[in-house]
């Protein structure tokens, strides 16, 4: 399959954060400039430090996030406790039956999650560590067609993929009912779905392992994909939000050590956004409101 990639900007590490920094109040007004350095860079920063009042509470914040992603698509629940902004924090002291990475301390990494849009805003950062990790999907194929153009094409095909629990209302977790490329093309850009883990075990449980050419295609993949000259490392700071592309843009976060003070815990607040009038990708790709019931 010939692949060639009309993509967003390029960049990498040496990126200037200022440049995808939006300096002003998180409100609505702002989605039209968001939105241009989105489609450009595949991210956007908003810093509201300056605007917002020290002393804003955790739900003031959120209600403006709300307000905000409204503007910005459709916001989506992210779980089946069905809620709209989540807290992103250690939680593993007090539930260690819950085993969503963003919820633990622990290094999260390289992936897309199921909507067009994640939002992130930092409400406290963490004592040391932390750090968010972002590459581009088009720069990581870059490299894997210079040196191997039949691995993207594996990437390209069909792969197992998994079910969670709760997934478009269906309460057991399983093997899904059908494969999905981790890469796909439309209208000249190139998206990505991915969250290895969830591939491997779709195939080891449907019987169905993974071709020795698949798992070399997810390795070189997943190599590129933490490249230190393809991402970019930064910590977010209180009352900083950034809004990313799932489908352009993965992400990860190093591990953490929190503050002995409970009430200072790193804290974030998350939206999923569904966005596919602004943001259309192929419809394999487009998941839609993940964990909506099933029409």
């Amino acid at each position: 399959m010939s692949v060639q990639i009309e993509s967003s900007e390029r960049w990498g590490a040496h990126l200037e954060l200022d440049d995808v920094t939006i300096t002003a109040p998180l409100t609505a007004d702002i989605v039209g400039r968001v939105v241009a350095l989105v489609h450009r860079f595949g991210f956007a920063i908003v810093d509201s430090a300056a605007h917002t009042a020290s002393g804003c509470s955790v739900a003031e914040r959120s209600r403006h996030l709300l307000e905000f992603g409204n503007a910005l698509g459709t916001p989506v629940v992210q779980s089946p406790r069905n809620e709209l902004v989540e807290d992103v924090k250690d939680y593993s002291d007090v539930d260690e039956r819950d085993d969503r990475g963003y919820r633990s301390r622990g290094e999260l990494t390289p992936h897309s999650d199921p909507p067009t849009l994640i939002v992130l805003d930092c409400v406290t950062p963490a004592r040391l560590g932390g750090e968010t990790s972002l590459v581009s999907v088009d720069s990581i194929v870059r490299r894997m067609l210079a040196q191997d153009r039949t691995l993207v094409d594996e990437l390209l095909a069909p792969l197992p993929d998994w079910r969670v629990a709760g997934q478009h209302g269906i309460a057991v977790a399983g093997p899904a009912d059908r494969p999905r490329p981790v890469l796909a093309y439309h209208g000249g850009r190139l998206s990505c779905v991915l969250y290895r883990p969830y591939v491997e075990l779709g195939a080891s449980t449907a019987g169905q392992p993974l071709t020795s050419a698949q798992t070399a295609a997810l390795d070189l993949f997943e190599r590129y994909s933490m490249s230190d000259d393809l991402t970019l490392r930064f910590r977010l700071q209180p009352r900083q939000t950034l809004v990313l592309h799932n489908r352009s843009v993965l992400h990860a976060r190093t591990d953490y050590v929190d503050w002995p003070d409970p009430d200072r815990r790193r804290h974030l607040l998350r939206m999923w956004i569904d966005s596919p009038d602004r943001f259309p990708v192929h419809p394999g790709h487009e998941l839609g409101d993940f964990f909506a019931p099933m029409t």
